[in-house]
């Protein structure tokens, strides 16, 4: 970015213009680094970065999209930083401009936070090549996951949650340079079998890649649905100013109210049994 502004290119100093800049040359720019870029802390470089993001994300129309298009268009421009926070300040503008410009989809940009995460894990799960059939996600089971997510344990319409489920399914979340060389390396596995030791040996060491990947890209959400939940716990904790305790003999109380202070103390563990699941989920014999 130091050297387009020496030659012109793009105002260095200005959030909007290298914005402007990394979305004009997406396709030629490294995407990981871009990731990373957009990603950083809010006090990096006094905070520019941040202000690039927001100007990215300022920049793009997702108005009249549906929600996994939204995305799909968003993630096109640069890859997913593997860091939970970076995901988390990535995916947070992402659902704060998809809500403010489709006003009506989601009661609140919280909502469309959460489910973009999940559209993510479930682009994961029906597209990892290491993954039984068995194991992988079904229609009913994304539904289920997405149970009261809504505004005071509200459910989402079930038939916009079947229709993602459905275009995910059909249509992989992929980068382009990423669909390209997907496409040359079965080329180039199914040219070099041949019934050959090569062969083998070859088909072998691309599933053992796009095993690693699996586990990467699982270990990141797990990271970051923590990081997630931790924040809107501490969140919620400083709205009440102290410790939420509900007494059984406290009057007008609702079953309901017992839940938040329920989930704030067992997230944790059942986090950390979700994600052995994943773990058994991912394929393996083993």
């Amino acid at each position: 970015l130091r050297y387009a502004g020496e030659q012109g290119l793009t105002d260095s100093s200005d959030a909007g213009s290298v914005a402007q800049y990394l979305i004009d040359n997406k396709d030629t720019l490294d995407k990981t680094q871009i990731g990373d870029y957009l990603g950083r802390e809010r006090e990096y470089q006094n905070g520019f970065c941040f202000r690039v993001l927001c100007e990215y994300v300022g920049s793009l129309d997702f108005t009249g999209m549906v929600f996994d298009d939204a995305i799909r268009h968003y993630l096109a421009g640069f890859r997913l930083p593997g860091e939970a926070q970076k995901i988390d300040r990535i995916m947070e503008k992402f659902a704060e401009r998809f809500t403010a410009q489709n006003p009506g989809v989601f009661p609140s940009a919280d909502v469309a936070f959460i489910l973009a995460f999940s559209v993510i894990m479930l682009n994961t799960d029906l597209h990892n090549p290491s993954l039984k059939e068995e194991r992988r996600m079904t229609k009913e089971g994304f539904i289920r996951n997405n149970r009261g997510i809504g505004e005071d344990g509200a459910d989402l319409d079930s038939e916009m949650l079947s229709d993602i489920f459905d275009r995910i399914q059909k249509n992989q979340i992929s980068l382009k340079e990423d669909d390209i060389a997907r496409k040359k390396e079965e080329e180039k596995t199914s040219s070099g079998a041949g019934g050959s030791m090569f062969g083998a040996d070859q088909l072998s060491e691309l599933d053992t890649r796009r095993r690693e990947e699996f586990t990467k890209q699982r270990d990141s959400m797990v990271r970051t649905t923590e990081h997630y939940l931790k924040q809107r716990r501490s969140a919620r904790a400083d709205q009440a100013g102290h410790g939420a305790f509900v007494r059984t003999g406290d009057e007008g109380t609702r079953k309901d109210e017992y839940v938040p202070s329920m989930f704030s103390v067992t997230w944790a563990a059942c986090l950390s049994a979700f994600s052995v699941a994943m773990e058994d989920g991912n394929g393996s014999d083993k």
